[in-house]
């Protein structure tokens, strides 16, 4: 038989406690291992093993792993526990079963006492189970050989959490000694030691919550919480078997785990005689966590603990578990096994590698509960960036610091401020190639680095962020003369004499940072300019506005003192040649604000020959109208008023919807803003405005063929009204006359019609309304039903309408309304009163020669009257002769 062919991990699953099978695979070194006689060491650190050599042999078998007829597993000639070990005696004729290459199965059976661990280990990674060992005797002993096969047993964890006071599920495999019938009592006791040992339970569970799996699967009858035990009743009909069993409790049953750590025993039993109880053990365990994990030195980060005992907690930092003079950081209480407490990242700090093997700087902080358990976790020191000055301007040095370098980025190769290369190292190959080399910076032992960075041109005022990268962030390659990209060369002979980068073929090498590399640390920097002063602060495009500053350098070789000025990033339209700047740095000139600056904040920036900064914030002010007045008819004149249009720009002003000006609004005219964009105009209302509407008058400049970012428009409603009609008097009779007046109509329009219920009463010769819009017309009501009735009138296609009352004349009051038709048909020439009280005549006369001498002013219903008519006439039904007639008045 030849060496093994492979390696082998086998998981092995077993329930704490229990006697239960173990099936274990092993390659042997070769065949003389497997000759009759020879003997296998299975080492079970961890296990409880019989005190005496194994009655029955056949609870122990060996075989092949491939199926060869007669190949089946044959009993080992002995089994003898020591100590950690089970020493098993190989059976006569196993090497000619084993082929070569085939592994060794090893079967330790249900019955030999070997005992699996109680504690659960492994529930989340198999990596923590207990291992097992196996090494193959020779034949006298003196030889051994260790196989490298991994045969692991995990024992599983009966929650689904190790975390104290987490809902979880269980899942209790457990052993009926004798059957349990229909009707019968499982009881499952949780109580522990004290009561942050015993489990959480709620005050009821619903029956579909737990399942019960012996020889089919089932929910329980009735499930009954009291304190600390759960009592399930075995439905009519269904039993457990004697043998295993499970008792599976979803996390929707709410039980939580003890708030305290450790090994809490679940106890399960059924109420019957002679039944055994089983106590299945789970694992809780004490959790030390630190939020946010990592973070510069000094920073705050918050402790906190679950699992403790109850009582003190001792919170300490350092290096051992010892608590040193000065070292205590915090006392506090734990509440149901849990605390919390802010803590600062002061103190010392050690060096240790992550899993990757990535070193990182830890401050330890050290926890002692009531009991004296001590326990430790760790807050990574993350690498911290300060500078000088704290503000820097365009151009100028700044001075970079870094704190708590990591050993594995200890090279600082290139560095960003506000996105923009400040500096960039040499890849190392070309050291030797390049006389002018641009060093990377290194951190000393206790991870300090500095160095100094100019500020890019390019970098915008205010808060930017400086990136630091490491070598492995960096590529490099080549560009040719047009400025593509060649072929990676590593060459000394590719690049230039003395630093230049290039050579005679016109290969020039390129390093920058790799997109979307990640930098080793980050910290903002306020980037300042220049200040200027703005005069106005506040414009309107097109306006001049007076720039003025210090701290400029006058140019020299001919170049202009002042290389841009822009606001908004657009030039302006100015030549730049002409602005100077004087001996002692200041300067003073005025810039034409672009028609395309946006409404608000605009950034002024002026650069200067050496790339001197200056930087300030104009306002630029948006355009509005005002209409005097807001409301008017046709024709009438309307003063505008407006702001914030562009300077000394025509404007143009529209009437209508204020949608496309172009497309239907009436054009009202132009004009000219003056140079800080106020306009003055006066318009008459359109006579074809649309009546009882609101209009828009709008008013735009900058369509001199310029873009819509140039366009400055601004808008005001106005209502031009329907039209207003008043009657006199408030109450007419048919028959009666009644005065119309009409106002806010359109000037000089013709009154086409007036009716009345339908009824025309236009009068002849037709109206027209003046100057002012105002017509007054005096009609006769004809023969019409009582009632409001809706007078109509139409002024040249403008409609109105008003509500006139009519009705008969009154029975009482004033006596020309009272007798308003024998009047009206100019038959009434007088009407007596007599006063009974005084025997006082009073009279009514309705002729003009008589209104400054009537005496009768108002007559009551039910009075008799004399009535003088001149003709034949009726008065309420009452029959009238010419002369004077006595009347009963209503």
């Amino acid at each position: 038989m030849g060496a093994q062919t492979g390696t082998l991990r086998t998981i092995i699953e077993v329930d704490g406690g229990r006697d239960r099978e173990l099936v274990l695979k092993v390659y042997p070194p070769s065949g003389n291992y497997l000759n009759d006689g020879h003997r296998i060491r299975v080492a079970l650190p961890d296990f409880s093993l019989p005190d005496s050599e194994l009655d029955d042999q056949t609870l122990v078998k060996v075989s092949g792993s491939e199926d060869q007829s007669p190949d089946v597993p044959i009993p080992v000639t002995t089994a003898v526990p020591s100590g950690d070990n089970l020493t098993i005696t190989l059976p006569a004729g196993l090497a000619a079963r084993v082929s070569t290459g085939e592994y060794l199965i090893i079967t330790i059976g249900k019955g030999t006492g070997i005992l699996a661990p109680e504690t659960p280990r492994g529930f989340d990674d198999h990596e923590k189970g207990y291992p097992i060992g196996i090494t193959f005797l020779g034949e006298s002993g003196d030889s051994e050989h260790v196989a490298a096969d991994k045969n692991v047993v995990v024992v599983k964890n009966p929650v689904s959490s190790t975390v104290p006071g987490a809902t979880v599920r269980m899942e209790l495999k457990t052993h009926a000694n004798i059957k349990i019938g229909s009707n019968e009592e499982i009881v499952v006791d949780f109580s522990g030691p004290s009561e942050d040992a015993s489990f959480d339970l709620p005050s009821t569970i619903t029956p579909s919550r737990i399942k019960i799996r012996s020889n089919e699967t089932f929910d329980p009858a009735d499930v009954l919480v009291q304190g600390d035990q759960v009592t399930l009743t075995i439905p009519g009909g269904k039993t457990v078997d004697a043998g295993d069993y499970t008792i599976s409790i979803s996390q929707l049953a709410r039980i939580k785990n003890p708030f305290a750590a450790g090994t809490p025993k679940i106890k399960i039993r059924a109420i019957m005689p002679d039944f055994e109880e089983d106590v299945i053990t789970a694992v809780i365990l004490r959790t030390t966590t630190v939020s946010p994990a990592a973070g510069p030195r000094g920073s705050q980060f918050t402790l906190q603990g679950k699992g403790y005992a109850s009582g003190t907690v001792t919170v300490f930092d350092g290096e051992d578990d010892e608590i040193g003079l000065g070292e205590t950081l915090a006392s506090v209480k734990t509440n149901r096994g849990s605390f919390s407490v802010k803590l600062t990242a002061r103190g010392s700090f050690r060096l240790s590698d992550d899993a990757a093997g990535n070193p990182r700087r830890l401050y330890t902080v050290n926890t002692r509960d009531s009991n004296g358990v001590t326990d430790s976790t760790a807050y990574v020191i993350k690498s911290s960036m300060s500078f000088a000055p704290s503000t820097v301007g365009i151009g100028d040095t700044l001075n970079v610091s870094i704190e708590d370098w990591e050993d594995s980025h200890q090279e600082v190769a290139a560095v960003h401020i506000g996105g923009e290369e400040a500096w960039t190292a040499e890849p190392f190959e070309y050291t030797e190639c390049i006389e002018y080399q641009g060093a990377a910076h290194f951190a000393d032992d206790n991870g300090e680095v500095s160095f100094v960075v100019a500020v890019p041109q390019g970098v915008p005022p205010g808060e930017q962020t400086v990136a630091v990268y490491g070598h492995e962030a960096l590529e490099h390659y080549y560009n040719d003369e047009e400025g593509r990209t060649l072929v990676d060369k590593k060459a000394c002979s590719d690049i230039g004499p003395n630093g230049s980068k290039g050579n005679a073929t016109g290969k020039r090498l390129v390093i920058k940072v790799k997109k979307d590399s990640a930098a080793l640390v980050e910290r903002t920097v306020e980037i300042v300019a220049e200040s200027l002063t703005l005069s106005p602060s506040a414009a309107v495009r097109g306006q001049r506005v007076a720039i003025s500053g210090t701290g400029f350098t006058k140019a020299t070789g001919g170049r202009n003192d002042i290389e841009a000025v822009s606001i908004n990033g657009r030039p302006v339209v100015e030549d730049v040649s002409g602005f100077e700047v004087s001996i002692t740095g200041k300067f003073a000139f005025k810039v034409t604000v672009p028609p395309e600056a946006p409404i608000g904040d605009n950034e002024v920036r002026v650069e200067g020959w050496d790339h001197t900064l200056g930087q300030a914030t104009l306002e630029v002010l948006g355009a509005d109208i005002t209409l005097d007045p807001a409301e008017g008819r046709r024709g009438a004149r309307v003063e505008l008023t407006g702001a914030g249009f562009i300077a000394n720009e025509i404007f143009q002003a529209w009437y209508g919807d204020g949608g496309d000006v172009f497309e239907g609004d009436i054009h009202l005219g132009s004009g000219r803003a003056d140079s800080r964009g106020g306009i003055e105009f006066a318009f008459d209302v359109p006579l074809t405005a649309a009546v009882g509407r609101t209009q828009k008058v709008t008013v735009v400049s900058g369509l001199g063929g310029r873009d819509d970012d140039s366009v400055v428009r601004a808008e005001a409603e106005h209502t031009v009204p329907t039209g207003t009609i008043t009657t006199t008097p408030d109450r007419v009779s048919p028959g009666g006359r009644l005065t119309i007046r009409g106002e806010e109509l359109p000037a000089f329009s013709l009154i086409r019609s007036i009716d009345l219920e339908g009824r025309d009463i236009t009068p002849v010769p037709l109206l027209s309304t003046d100057r002012d819009g105002a017509f007054e017309a005096e009609v006769t009501v004809p023969d019409v039903e009582f009632g409001d009735l809706m007078l109509r009138i139409d002024a040249s296609g403008v409609l109105v309408t008003h509500i006139v009352e009519v009705g008969p004349p009154p029975v009482s009051g004033d006596p020309a309304a009272v007798f308003e038709l024998l009047i009206r048909d100019g038959v009434l020439v007088r009407v007596w009163l007599l006063e009974a009280s005084t025997q006082e005549w009073f009279f009514y006369d309705p002729r003009e020669a008589f209104a400054g001498f009537n005496s009768l002013e108002t007559i009551e219903r039910g009075t008799v009257v004399v009535l003088i008519v001149s003709e034949d006439a009726e008065y309420r039904g009452q029959s009238l002769s010419a002369g004077s007639n006595f009347v009963l008045v209503g």
